[in-house]
């Protein structure tokens, strides 16, 4: 009966331990029969017990051999029950090298539980045990007591790993064996130490790969690190990332994020192999400093390589490795792709043009648009509008102009996109349509370094403001005409006060047009003034910072300690750049109103009302004729302009949809109401 028992605490049954319940049903441990005589349900009790961890055993190595491409006959067993469970996970066997590194930790358990085995026959056969010719089973039970704890937990272990494939799939199965390891049971918590570690020796295969040599060897797809060409086929891959590998082809997976690596640690991690893979494709073999230093590769490669080994993980440890492997990349990346300069003359190129500080070209550019026939302008076909016509405008409009001679300006273009583009898009703007009837895109041709820090979406909210600043700049060169025609209606008609109930009627259209011509400026003078032109000179100043600290760094190896003010205000790398600059387009997104749907779209009626007002008094003037309709235009414009100053006054006290009060709205309200007027009519009004 006792080697019957070691035979069955080695997964095999036979006449005496049997599968339970029997078939038809699953068997789920192992149990003496009914029938079977002679013994007491004490020991009946014991038995079953010791014959319950082989079933566990069992099961288990049928786990592994799956895991190693075996197929376990087990009828020669006679475990039909284990060969049903088994035939129904290979359907859906867990694989990927965390679970091979689970798997090997888990045979190491199983190997010393079979020692364990040998040892408790060895002592059998030479009678060690014996205590008057028989061996106590309290004997066996007192052996593999540890075992009673340790082998059910592995056991409900792999089955929650075979029950969710998907959701304990690569990195994810860290979580799992996390949760497990939150027990207060020392021999259990120290074998899930064990799992635990051989998977995180796993995790940071992936990681020294990834951060010393740039390289993303993830075959099964488990790392929280993913490249997306691989979602495409050969022919698309250079067409989609050659020019924007640095934010579109690696991506980080949060899903794949354990819960003890925080999600900072893994953005800095996916930094910096981003930083060495995208400067060794993007750079020449022969280009100096093309290749990462081996000095600095070897040093990183030490500090993982003595990481992993420590059976146990600390968060801390990681932590302040990665931070100081991103400050040594970071370091090295300035020197390779000197950012300073060309980070400031791109964001200049953006801010003359996207941002219109260029005024001589803007007001050029809406003169060559106004310029544009009435008939072109009315159409509906879009086909009319040409993408070449409208980049041989943008070149006409360089023409004398500051422009002319910039090469950044040579980038920009103008895009028509299709129907089907303005469908599948969310980056149409409100005033993209505003020039010419259709919408018009301004875009920019971005390209290495520069695309370090510069996102597509960057770009595209650029275009946003662009369409915005463009619309009312219009809406004041329009404004201005109107100004110089009533100026020369005044010159050429010297009885222009014509009299209606005693009134000079004259007098209206210029009233209603310097009211307009007011709230104009002052939305203008706001976003040129108080939103680009600081936020510009804060980020300038920043990265100016920057580059000054990884100059004296390069030219000294005992670098000199930053004051604290300039320390808090330098960006450490290209990551943090294009995170300040993110930053930067927000605040000016928020400064001109645009996060705002009720706001852009009070604007954009109001600019339309202005719009409306100039062709009514396009041409030959004749006031009397037109009074009713100046009427109408002047009614509906200080409705709408009454209605954006009362939902800013409301947004400033409550800050609702901005965190907190805005403080650029005091500064427009300030302008608007300088004089109290909008805020006396108010009180009218109620």
């Amino acid at each position: 009966m006792l080697h019957e028992l070691l035979l069955t605490l080695s997964g095999l049954s036979g006449d005496l331990f049997v599968p339970y319940p029997s078939e038809p049903e699953t068997a789920t441990t192992y149990k003496i029969p009914p029938e079977f005589p002679f013994l007491h349900e004490a020991e009946k009790s014991s038995l079953e017990r010791l014959a319950a961890l082989g079933f566990y055993y069992r099961k288990l190595t049928n786990f592994l051999d799956k895991q190693r491409g075996r197929n376990e006959n087990n009828e020669n067993h006679g475990s039909v029950g284990l060969q049903k469970d088994n035939e129904t996970s290979l359907k859906s066997t867990p694989h990927g090298s965390f679970i091979h590194a689970l798997c090997n930790a888990i045979n190491e358990v199983l190997a010393d539980f079979h020692k364990t085995i040998i040892e408790s026959e060895i002592r059998i056969l030479n009678k060690e045990d014996n205590m008057g010719g028989v061996v106590p089973i309290s004997q066996l039970v007192s052996a593999f007591s540890e075992y009673y704890i340790i082998l059910p937990h592995l056991s409900q272990l792999i089955l929650d790993v075979e029950n969710n494939p998907v959701k304990y799939f690569g990195c994810r199965i860290l979580n799992l064996i996390i949760d497990k390891c939150n027990t207060g049971v020392p021999e259990l918590r120290e074998i899930m130490l064990k799992l635990l570690h051989a998977c995180h020796e796993v995790m940071f295969k992936h990681i020294t790969s990834w951060m010393v040599y740039g390289q993303l060897v993830d075959p099964f797809g488990e790392f929280f690190i993913k490249d997306r060409t691989l979602q495409y086929n050969p022919i698309e891959i250079q067409e989609q990332f050659s020019q924007t590998k640095w934010h579109r082809r690696f991506i980080l997976d949060e899903s794949f994020i354990s819960n003890n690596l925080p999600n900072d640690v893994a953005k800095s991690i996916l930094f910096v192999g981003k930083a060495i893979a995208t400067v060794r494709n993007s750079t020449k073999p022969y280009e100096k400093h093309s290749k990462f230093p081996d000095k600095l590769a070897s040093l990183h490669l030490q500090y993982l390589l003595e990481l992993s080994s420590r059976p146990i993980f600390h968060q801390i440890e990681l932590e302040n490795i990665v931070n100081i492997i991103r400050n040594n990349v970071a370091q090295w990346l300035w020197q390779v792709v000197l950012t300073g300069d060309k980070v400031v003359e791109c964001l200049e190129a953006f801010k003359n043009y996207f941002l219109l500080g260029q005024g001589d070209f803007a007001t050029s550019l809406v003169e060559q648009f106004e310029k544009l026939s009435t008939s072109r302008l009315t159409s509906k076909r879009i086909p009319l509008i040409k993408e070449q016509e409208m980049n041989s405008l943008l070149v006409r409009a360089s023409v004398g102009t500051l422009a002319e001679k910039d090469l950044s300006f040579e980038k920009f273009r103008f895009k028509v996109p299709n129907t089907n583009e303005q469908q599948s898009s969310n980056a149409i703007s409100m005033f993209d349509d505003i020039l010419i009837g259709v919408p018009l895109r301004f875009e920019y041709d971005i390209g290495w370094p520069l695309d370090l820090f510069v996102t597509s979406e960057d770009l595209s909210k650029y275009g946003d403001i662009f369409s915005f600043l463009i619309s009312l700049r219009r809406t004041q060169f329009k404004l201005q005409k109107v100004w110089a025609r009533l100026a020369a209606n005044v010159k050429k008609e010297r009885n222009y006060k014509f009299s209606k109930r005693n009134k000079n009627v004259m007098i209206v259209p210029w009233n209603v047009r310097a009211s307009m011509m007011f709230f104009v400026d002052c939305l203008w003078a706001h976003v040129q003034m108080d939103i680009i032109e600081s936020n510009f000179q804060k980020l300038v100043h920043r990265i100016t910072i920057s580059s000054a600290h990884h100059q004296r760094q390069r030219s000294s190896s005992i670098t000199e300690q930053s004051p604290p003010s300039n320390e808090l205000e330098r960006l450490r790398d290209f990551e943090d750049i294009r995170l300040g600059h993110a930053s930067y387009i927000g605040e000016l997104l928020r400064g001109c109103l645009l996060e705002s749907r009720v706001c852009t779209e009070s604007i954009r009626t109001t600019l339309k009302i202005v719009d409306k007002f100039c062709i009514l008094l396009d041409g030959t003037i004749d006031i009397e004729e037109k009074l009713e309709q100046i009427a109408k235009y002047d009614a509906e414009f200080r409705e709408q302009v009454m209605f954006l100053f009362r939902t800013l006054s409301g947004v400033n006290k409550t800050g609702e949809g901005f965190g907190g009060p805005p403080r650029h709205l005091d500064q427009l309200l300030l302008r608007l109401d300088y004089s109290k007027w909008f805020s006396n009519y108010l009180l009218i009004r109620l």
